[in-house]
């Protein structure tokens, strides 16, 4: 039972996502803070490996986690953003303009991700369906796929 207890607690980023108000927003803030102190500076096969290992570990937490609150994807469980983030910015420093500050971008990819996160647009809501932790983190993954081709394409045609 503690060890269950220990994933849940993971799975809720230690009790963030107990949070009343925007729970996935904290996690995905905390995951931007994980990509800028951790992984942004990995050379990129690194990252892609951290990133991979990340996301089924999060399956794995977030099915276990999902088991013992006995409801589907519950709102505390931000696991799931927190570990999407990264995908939102990896390879996005090839295609940033100079003179664009980088917390801009930063910025940039926290607003379009939490859009995708919360309208699920474009096929994500679909991922949903799918059971327990991949069901809770995919939707996450995709959202994040689109917010890093949206910064990418922001990058080449906007900036």
């Amino acid at each position: 039972m503690v060890l269950k207890d220990f994933i849940v607690k993971m799975a809720t980023l230690f009790g963030l996502g107990n949070f009343r108000v925007m729970p996935g927003t904290l996690g995905s803030f905390f995951g931007l803070l994980f990509y800028i102190i951790i992984t942004q500076n990995l050379p990129t096969s690194l990252m892609v490996f951290t990133i991979v290992v990340s996301i089924l570990f999060a399956m794995v937490i977030c099915d276990i986690a999902e088991k013992e609150i006995g409801e589907k994807d519950p709102g505390s469980v931000v696991l799931d953003e927190f570990v999407a983030m990264p995908i939102c910015f990896l390879g996005v420093k090839h295609f940033v303009p100079a003179g664009i500050a980088i917390w801009k971008i930063w910025l940039i990819g926290f607003v379009i991700f939490r859009i995708f996160d919360i309208l699920k647009p474009l096929g994500i809501k679909k991922s949903q369906n799918l059971s327990g932790g991949i069901g809770i983190v995919i939707d996450d993954v995709i959202a994040a796929i689109y917010t890093n081709f949206t910064i990418i394409l922001i990058c080449l045609t906007v900036l």
